[in-house]
């Protein structure tokens, strides 16, 4: 007896230690030089819409004016409190979406396999692919709607296997959190039949009582789910999230009429994404997981990654890396698989595979954290978070010094480039609750001096100011000549040379 349980404990603490690694991981690569990328136009909007809501009670469901879910944002809201950096309490949101991806990625994992090492190893998996790591990092809803796609699928596997009111009632709480996260989460609907298919025992007693049993569970599952969805209907504003999906996607009609375009662009994309962001030996470990004794799982997997990535590809009008993480997220357990069987098969190489699997990862999700501007990633992540206008640098250096001068008494109004996102928004999460500063957004093209500057002037109260990016200034000289700039910031250089700068005037009388 005392043998049996040494062996259990002795079977138990390799896992442990190695699901302990990958939390360690996990945060080690999330929380250290959180700001290091700065706030990022989407980001500078829902953390916007965050302060406003935790403000102003009757707003709750603000993000619905722009058709977007608010589940994001709710989660900000508390955030908020806790942080004193609104971009830090923002991406903690996300932090802790991926800290419930990891446990999902386990327990989907060990679902599939009943083994502890392979659940933890997927964790491990998880807490270092560049993927994840990236937007894990960001206030952006992606990696919380990728956690509910993960615990839709785990607990769509469990309750294949035990068909129970208690686990389709949860599978419906992560489908209908998922849909008030964003709209693909309708594809999770989609993975139950695929699930369904793969492991059910059709040579089973009683195949039609079970049949009928997970029947009635899928249909509480997707009541529940619908449920909590409708629940934005609470929102003035709740059409708008299918009119605004138009913005975003071809209907059917129009893809009959272009079935190739954009399907073969978007998926060319897809594959370029998937190389810089699984990284190569992963996708080599995927390909061996269909060799695997878990092979008929893999494939499942693997095909609803690419039913999602395909279906997205065929009627995206926008198409960026960030919108395939759900999709992509679920293959880390093919790659756990694949990993698992060519170190069975290669024993006597298996500390070279782990080298050769784990090395590119680990340095790509390093520089991500540590030196963004220097790693290898897809033109759309670069421009976007790093290099053009919806990059916010400079702009929490613009805000402290605005705060200081309001703060010495002085009266502030400065106007921006741009309605809303970067700026005007960027600027006003950091100046939120700061007396005396007043953010006007304006023309996304600064063609002459905004009228609302000049006659903030007219008030010699007011001390006013322009933030500006430098390719969205086309002032004449004479204009130029009242603008006294103060400071400017460089965002890292384009492949071609050339870069964006964020230009900070002070207008003078």
């Amino acid at each position: 007896m005392i043998l049996k349980d040494f062996t259990a404990k002795s079977k138990l603490a390799k896992p442990l230690v190695v699901f302990i690694l990958a939390l360690v991981v996990f945060l080690a690569l999330r929380l250290p030089a959180f700001t290091r990328i700065p706030v990022f136009v989407d980001e500078a909007i829902y953390i916007r819409w965050s302060q406003i809501m935790r403000n102003e009670p009757s707003l709750r469901f603000l993000p619905l004016s722009d058709g977007k879910q608010p589940l994001f944002m709710w989660a900000t809201m508390p955030s908020l409190k806790l942080f004193h950096d609104p971009l830090v309490a923002g991406r903690m949101v996300s932090v802790g979406a991926g800290l419930f991806s990891l446990a999902g990625i386990a327990f989907l994992t060990y679902v599939l396999t009943g083994s502890l090492a392979l659940s933890s190893l997927a964790a491990l998996v998880y807490a270092l692919l560049p993927f994840s790591v990236f937007f894990d990092r960001m206030a952006l809803a992606d990696s919380l709607l990728s956690a509910f796609g993960i615990w839709s699928l785990a607990l769509g596997a469990l309750l294949v296997k035990k068909p129970r009111l208690d686990l389709a009632m949860l599978l419906g709480f992560a489908i209908g959190l998922g849909l008030i996260t964003k709209s693909p989460a309708i594809f999770f609907y989609l993975s139950q039949p695929l699930i369904f298919l793969a492991l059910f025992d059709f040579k089973s007693k009683d195949v039609k009582k079970k049949v009928l049993k997970l029947v009635g569970a899928y249909l509480v599952a997707l009541i529940l789910s619908q449920a909590i969805y409708n629940i934005l209907r609470l929102g003035v504003n709740f059409h708008l999230i299918g009119s605004r999906n138009q913005d975003y996607l071809f209907s059917i009609g129009e893809v009959s009429r272009h079935l190739l375009n954009p399907l073969v662009g978007n998926m060319k994309t897809t594959g370029l994404w998937l190389w810089y962001l699984l990284t190569p030996p992963f996708l080599v470990c995927l390909l061996a997981s269909l060799f695997s004794r878990f092979r008929k799982a893999s494939l499942t997997l693997i095909l609803f990654c690419a039913a999602a990535l395909v279906a997205q590809a065929l009627v995206a009008k926008v198409y960026t890396s960030r919108y395939i993480l759900f999709a992509a997220v679920p293959l880390v357990v093919p790659i756990t698989f694949g990993l698992s069987y060519l170190t069975e098969r290669f024993k006597d190489k298996r500390t070279v595979i782990f080298a050769a699997a784990f090395l590119w990862p680990i340095v790509l999700s390093l520089l991500f954290v540590i030196k963004p501007e220097s790693a290898g990633m897809p033109f759309d992540m670069r421009s976007g978070y790093l290099e053009d206008w919806t990059a916010g640098w400079g702009q929490k250096e613009v805000a402290n010094y605005l705060i200081e001068k309001a703060n010495g008494g002085q009266k502030i109004v400065v106007g921006t480039d741009g309605f809303f996102g970067t700026l005007p928004d960027g600027l006003q999460i950091y100046t939120q609750g700061t007396p005396n500063i007043t953010v006007i957004g304006g023309s996304p093209s600064i063609k002459t001096l905004p009228e609302s500057l000049t006659n903030s002037l007219l008030d010699k109260a007011n001390t006013v100011y322009l933030v500006a990016n430098a390719s969205r200034v086309n002032l004449s000289p004479q204009d130029m000549s009242r603008l006294e700039l103060i400071g400017s910031y460089p965002k890292p250089a384009r492949a071609d040379g050339t870069h964006e700068t964020l230009l900070f005037f002070q207008l003078k009388r």
